[in-house]
């Protein structure tokens, strides 16, 4: 899929929390309760004056499919942890009313049975379906279908200075008088409800009753992902609450290195450096060279094929946390214009990056669901390397060494970068294209450096690491490519 022509650029900036309290975050509990149950309102209808913020910019009728808006309404707990570590509920049945974005096959028998539910990322301050935007190309051959779900008060507040009548109801409230402002919370808004807003609608897409969005089609695996600060509340659902739900048979962390987030506005800030509990559904969390650079392995741990503890690790050397890919998927600006955004392309250190990391993506989601279909277990990698003070192990052309190889710093054009200088520029990568000179020292003719990139890429579709559709269109690139110049 080509992509579309606009020049603004996807910043999934994610706000960092430094401070680390002494509570212990272990998630203790007892047998799972019955996660209760939503109720739907919706699909919501579009008119020449009323639409959903941040409809679909890629043209799904080509593919077969359709996007609809509902809202979704229930009653949440505010969680957080006791002085022995175990979640505990501080506040109960507080109603609220969120809304979700799905797209679907049209047909049912299109339908894969897989449902991608994406924590919509809320970091500057509006619904942003990044995981969409990275993976849209795996979801639509696949027949997956996408749930966008708003995940905090500030995208709330944007949805309702967007429209206030089609969005006027929704609710995330304070009910006990908190004064923090953790989670994208407001003075009377608690973004601690996202976590039961997330089971429940995991619930509401399992169910057979009327309040399932996808009622008609038959759904066998949910999975949940996000992406930057979306990653790191996947992280603390997986750790505290999932446990408690069970809701979900699968997650997606990525690019997650936005610090620690706590269970409530004003709860404190867990000490486990966001190190993911074992848990019998698989995770894999796949971090861009960006986010290890920010994170400096802190929340690394062990790969596992335990029956109670499936986990993979993948950190991929020369990828950014935003790149030039997904930068004609957002927002039309004139939506934006409506919640008083202008959303710019940011030139950063003067030229982006085109690392393909989607493809990495791309192959995750693909793994990850055969780990929870079929047990198969998905490839290991080791982590990127580092020397005795930290610091990264750059290769004689400046990429990073170790991580998940790919032919992008194997049969390098180019030196990645994982961070730019500038205003803004500190979560996107750009790249130093190498001179002539040097790809003529390096690929003597195109054939050589085709030939390593497609050996390369043989290799990496047969262990899993890319799909066969994106192997063939990386072959395809490099064919076009005028290496040597």
């Amino acid at each position: 899929m080509s992509r579309l022509s606009r020049s603004t650029t996807l910043a999934c900036t994610f706000m960092l929390v430094s401070t680390a309290l002494s509570v212990p975050a272990t998630a203790h509990t007892a047998t799972p309760p019955r996660t209760p149950m939503p109720s739907l309102t919706g699909p919501l209808q579009s008119t020449g004056d009323s639409h959903p913020f941040n409809v679909s910019t890629v043209p799904l009728d080509a593919y077969g499919y359709v996007e609809e808006e509902f809202l979704v309404s229930g009653r949440a707990n505010v969680y957080d942890y006791d002085a022995a570590g175990k979640v505990t509920v501080v506040r109960t049945a507080v109603p609220y009313t969120n809304r979700i974005i799905v797209r679907r096959p049209a047909d049912r028998r299109a339908f894969s049975g897989t449902v991608v539910a994406d924590i919509m990322n809320m970091t500057n301050g509006w619904d942003l379906d990044r995981m969409w935007l990275t993976s849209h190309d795996e979801y639509l051959r696949r027949g997956d279908a996408y749930v966008g779900i708003t995940s905090a008060p500030n995208a709330v507040a944007s949805l309702k200075k967007f429209d206030p009548s089609r969005y006027g109801s929704l609710s995330w409230p304070d009910r006990r008088g908190c004064t923090g402002r953790a989670l994208n919370s407001a003075t009377d808004s608690e973004g601690g409800l996202v976590w039961d807003i997330l089971s429940q609608t995991g619930a509401a897409l399992k169910s057979h009753g009327r309040d399932n969005p996808l009622r008609g089609l038959k759904v066998d695996k949910v999975y949940a992902t996000g992406y930057s600060q979306s990653g790191a509340y996947l992280t603390r659902y997986i750790n505290a609450v999932h446990p408690l739900a069970r809701v979900y048979d699968g997650f997606l962390v990525a690019a997650s290195a936005s610090g620690v987030k706590p269970l409530n506005k004003c709860g404190p800030t867990p000490a486990d450096h966001d190190l993911i509990r074992p848990t019998a559904e698989p995770v894999i969390k796949m971090q861009t060279q960006t986010d290890f650079f920010m994170d400096r392995g802190a929340s690394r741990r062990d790969d596992s094929d335990q029956p109670d503890d499936k986990y993979r690790l993948y950190e991929v050397p020369g990828s950014a946390h935003a790149y030039a890919y997904t930068s004609g998927f957002a927002p039309s600006p004139e939506d934006l214009a409506r919640i008083g955004v202008t959303y710019n392309y940011f030139n950063c250190d003067g030229v982006g990056t085109t690392f393909p990391m989607h493809y990495l993506y791309n192959a995750a989601h693909m793994n990850l669901d055969r780990w929870a279909r079929n047990r198969a277990t998905p490839p290991r990698a080791p982590r990127i390397q580092v020397d005795a003070s930290g610091q990264t192990v750059l290769d004689e052309h400046g990429n990073a060494v170790g991580g998940v190889r790919t032919p992008w710093v194997d049969a390098p054009t180019a030196t990645y970068h994982p961070a730019s200088t500038g205003p803004n520029c500190f979560l996107f990568g750009h790249m130093t294209p190498f001179t002539p000179s040097k790809l003529q020292q390096l690929y003597p003719d195109h054939g050589v450096y085709a030939r390593a990139v497609a050996g390369q890429v043989y290799k990496l579709v047969k262990e899993g690491w890319l799909t066969r559709e994106d192997g063939a269109a990386s072959v395809n690139e490099t064919a076009g490519a005028s290496v040597p110049r």
